[in-house]
Order: C-alpha cells, then structure tokens, then sequence
C-alpha cells in the first residue's frame, strides 16, 4: 500500500505526454470588423524639387475671341506747309518794312497768303517757322520773326564778312487767324533769292 501511494505521487516518467508535431495551416478565417480611422500623421519634409521636364508641343490654336468695341477714331493732321523765297533786292529800307516773297516752291493748304506775304493760321496747333536772309555787301542787316504786331525772335547778318546772312528757326503755338511774317528793319536791305521762309504744320490743338 506504500509502494502505490508513492507511485501515485510519483509517476513514471515514461507514461508522461508529449507534443505532437505541427499540423499544418488552417483555412482563413473571415474578415474582422474595420477598425477606427487612425490620427492623422505630422507632415513630412519636403522633398527636393524634380528635375525640369522638357517643353511640350505647341497646342492647337483657340477659337477666335468675339470683336473688340471700336476703337476712337484718329484725328487727321490737315496737310499745312509752304516754302517761298524773293528773286529780287529789297532796300536798304527807309523804315521798317515787310519782306515779301514772290517765289512759291510749295504752298499746300493755301496758309501762306500770296499777297501779303504773310502766313495765316487756318488751324489752331503748332508749327516750326525757318527763314534766312542775305544782307547786301558791307552792309549790316536787321530782320524779325513776327507774330501779329510782336517781334519774336531777330535775325542778323553781319556786313562786315561782306553779304551778311542771318537765320532762325522757331515752333510757335497759334490759333486760327494769327499771322506770322517778316519784317525787314529799317536802313537795312536785302539782296535776292537766298533770303527764304518756311513752315510747317507739327500737330494741332
């Protein structure tokens, strides 16, 4: 009776169980439920720039765009120029005298007036006057740019180089009706056609 207390408290080693060996994979199983969206993730580094791609190809031309609001219509500069010169002496005048010029090389627009010598503005705007006179020999000359009654700018020529000649040129703004012209001083005196004067119309008002 000791001797199979002591067995049932002791057991044989041989009698003990073991591990058998793996048995192999079962089938899957079904799909457990989605689980909670997780956080959102902190922003990573940026990354370095790629390398440049190469030019694409023309594209087709767009349909063409509807018509733009007309335009404002331009201004229309008249045509205003002449050019005249006189052929013969004037002087040595006793008092102050008009030049006149009896040759016209160009008179378009009709602004220089024939037989006063005188050009008259038929438009407001401005314009550039160029005259040169020649003075007789050893003799000083005097003239003057006028503008209605107002001495603008002189001219000189200087007798002592022998014929004297004097220029100048001046852009004067007018209006219709102003009259530019020459004016001969007095005791002076001209000789012939190298004395001239010329305008022009630059832009009107």
């Amino acid at each position: 009776m000791i001797l199979c207390l002591f067995w049932f408290l002791y057991p044989s080693t041989s009698t003990h169980p073991t591990l058998g060996p793996l048995g192999g994979e079962g089938p899957t199983g079904p799909a457990g439920k989605r689980g909670r969206k997780g956080d959102t993730g902190s922003p990573g580094p940026i990354g370095q720039f790629g390398e440049k791609g190469q030019k694409g190809e023309i594209g087709y031309p767009g349909m063409m765009g509807p018509a733009g609001q007309p335009g404002v219509p331009a201004i229309t500069a008249p045509r205003i120029a002449f050019s005249v010169a006189r052929s013969q002496r004037l002087g040595p005048v006793l008092q102050d005298t008009p030049v006149t010029f009896d040759v016209q090389f160009t008179n378009l627009g009709e602004a220089f007036d024939v037989y006063s010598s005188h050009f008259i503005s038929k438009v407001n705007g401005t314009y550039i006057f160029m005259t040169h006179i020649l003075g007789q020999n050893n003799k000083d000359c005097y003239a003057w740019v006028m503008l209605n009654d107002k001495h603008k700018v002189p001219l000189h020529g200087d007798g002592r180089a022998g014929y004297g000649t004097g220029s100048q040129t001046v852009i004067l703004q007018l209006r219709v009706d102003d009259h530019v012209w020459i004016q001969l001083s007095k005791d002076s005196g001209l000789l012939n056609d190298y004395t001239t004067f010329s305008g022009f119309l630059l832009f009107p008002d």
